[in-house]
């Protein structure tokens, strides 16, 4: 008999444990509710007063406890219950497939060069900084061949070529950076030694 006595008083005190911390964890969320309420509240009033300021005839301040309560009405801080129904594999999103366009044939690209960076010739891969050569403050000092030899400038233009012509319709009509497959003009390079950020500061501004 004394046993159940026990197990009655055991369980009491484990119920009464229980329903103290859900109390304590509802007095809690009702105190930070509390606390937005007032935060937003203040921000709500603030913005209030402001268009009052900027609109007194449109805004009145005798409507601003009003609006301000109607607002606040809308406001709702209370804890949404978490949804416990369970994806169907059926329903779950399944990964898109990436469609892989088919390479076009180089004989068939337009030739037109377009603007990007400068790669190095033997590795493709983009250069960070180019030789100290090829710091010079006007394009005339550039050696174009042999910066050719080791640099390209931009890339190929990735569109295919119109019949009976060598670029795009876009590159026939006009080509700011001339061909891809042709030497560039020294003047072209140092467009884009300077435009990249290739060039010293010093180096790309001649003195006066």
């Amino acid at each position: 008999m004394s046993a159940v006595i026990e197990k009655k008083q055991e369980n009491t005190v484990v119920n009464n444990i229980e329903n103290n911390i859900e109390n304590n964890i509802e007095n809690k969320i009702l105190s930070i509710n509390d606390l937005y309420s007032r935060i937003i509240q203040n921000y709500i009033l603030e913005l209030l007063k402001i268009i009052n300021s900027k609109y007194p005839t449109k805004f009145p301040k005798t409507i601003i406890k009003s609006e301000l309560e109607n607002i606040m009405s809308n406001v709702n801080l209370s804890r949404q219950p978490v949804s416990t129904t369970k994806i169907s594999s059926s329903s779950k999103l399944k990964p898109h497939s990436t469609v892989i366009k088919p390479r076009l044939d180089p004989a068939a690209r337009c030739q037109a060069r377009i603007w990007d960076d400068i790669f190095d010739r033997v590795t493709f891969k983009q250069v960070a900084n180019i030789d100290e050569e090829f710091q010079v403050s006007d394009f005339n000092d550039i050696n174009i061949k042999k910066f050719s030899k080791k640099y390209i400038l931009g890339k190929q233009c990735a569109r295919k070529k119109t019949a009976d012509t060598n670029y795009c319709l876009l590159h026939n009509r006009h080509r700011p950076h001339g061909s891809y497959l042709e030497q560039p003009s020294k003047e072209l390079c140092f467009h884009f030694m300077i435009d990249g950020g290739y060039l010293e500061l010093e180096k790309a501004i001649p003195d006066e």
